[in-house]
This record gives C-alpha cells, sequence and structure tokens, in this order.
C-alpha cells in the first residue's frame, strides 16, 4: 500500500481522524495524507479480532497488550453510529461532546484516556495499517500509559460504503474510585489524548 501525498479528491475518498491533546488544549492537525486502498465491501469490525491485532503490534513494539473493555466497546459503538448517522467525523460531535463528556456521561472512571477515529476504511486491516501511517494515531495505538480498549464501527445509513471507526483506550482509576463532579486543586484532573488529524484515502 502506497501512501503519497497529494490533493485531497472530491470523490472515493476516506479520512483517517486521530488527534493527540491535553483535556484543555486544541487538537494538532497535520498535512492531509493520501492513501490508496482497496474499494472491498465494508466488514463490520469484530471487537475481540480487532483486539487481537493490535496487541500483537503492540508486543512487537514493546508494550504491553490492552484488555478488551465491553463498556469502552459500547461507548465507542455509540459515538461510532452517531458519527455515521451524522455523516460527520469529529471528536466532538454535538449534543455528544468530547471525549471527556462521553466517559462521564457514561459513568466510566479513567485516570487517563485516548480516541482515534478512522472514516471510509472498509475493514481493521485497512483501518489499523492507516493508523500505523500516521505517527499520532500510531502512538496512540502504542500509548504504554492504556490497559484497557473499546473499539466499533458503523456505517452511514444513507451513504454505502461511507463507514465510521472508533478505538478508545484507557486507564481506569482505581477500583472503587469516581470521577468528581468537579475538578478542584486537590482532585487530579483525568487526562485525555485525543488525535485529529485528516488523512484521506483513495480507493484504488
Amino acid at each position: 500500500m502506497s501512501a503519497p501525498i497529494a490533493q485531497v479528491m472530491p470523490s472515493r475518498r476516506s479520512l483517517l481522524a486521530l488527534a493527540l491533546a491535553s483535556t484543555l488544549a486544541a487538537c494538532a492537525r497535520g498535512p492531509a495524507l493520501v492513501e490508496e486502498i482497496d474499494d472491498i465491501a465494508y466488514v463490520p469490525v469484530d471487537p475481540a479480532k480487532a483486539a487481537r491485532l493490535i496487541n500483537a503490534y503492540r508486543v512487537e513494539s514493546g508494550v504491553a497488550p490492552l484488555e478488551l473493555d465491553r463498556d469502552l466497546v459500547r461507548i465507542a459503538g455509540d459515538y461510532a453510529r452517531h458519527l455515521a448517522e451524522a455523516g460527520r467525523m469529529t471528536h466532538a460531535l454535538e449534543p455528544f461532546g468530547g471525549l471527556e463528556q462521553r466517559l462521564k456521561a457514561a459513568g466510566y472512571p479513567y485516570a487517563t484516556a485516548g480516541e482515534n477515529l478512522g472514516q471510509g476504511y472498509r475493514t481493521i486491516e485497512q483501518t489499523i495499517l492507516g493508523w500505523k501511517h500516521s505517527p499520532a494515531h500510531d502512538r496512540g495505538m502504542k500509548d504504554p500509559d492504556m490497559t484497557r480498549m473499546g473499539i466499533a464501527s458503523a456505517e452511514n445509513p444513507r451513504k454505502r460504503g461511507e463507514v465510521f471507526w472508533c478505538l478508545i483506550v484507557a486507564k481506569p482509576r482505581p477500583a472503587g474510585a469516581t470521577i468528581p463532579p468537579f475538578e478542584g486543586r486537590h482532585a487530579p484532573s483525568p487526562s485525555l489524548k485525543l488525535w485529529s488529524m485528516p488523512v484521506p484515502a483513495l480507493f484504488r
């Protein structure tokens, strides 16, 4: 698979969104990356298979594997479906908000968390390869601070083949800990790692 830098084409493209930032920092953006990928049928993601593929890559990179977390799978699935219904890729789709808001709304007590997004890729293999080609997304998959993961995909109900992907990685707070209702000076705030760099991918 080649990944030349080129102009974004107006049709038949895939986007890969991934951003790394602190809770209050703006998402970092990079140049558009155009990839040629096989135009094949969409295969809904199997979270267990995705975990095996991502963990194999982490182990090869000297990083401990992630545990598949059914709560994160559910949260990722809800957001992937919302993105597909909206037909738009963003880390903060209203009224659902950003990752911090979504995790808190779901009652997920995280110490740190991150999110990779993708649009247009048809299989988990294509999506992971696209994330590998993007340094920021690649760091997200291999982040040594994370211990859990959840992943999901969803197809735009009005545009066949426009698929949205959401990977959430996290390190939960200790058992019994809860996210405080506000972050005071004596209550350390959870940290977020969000990658946001558009990566159009052309089908061949």
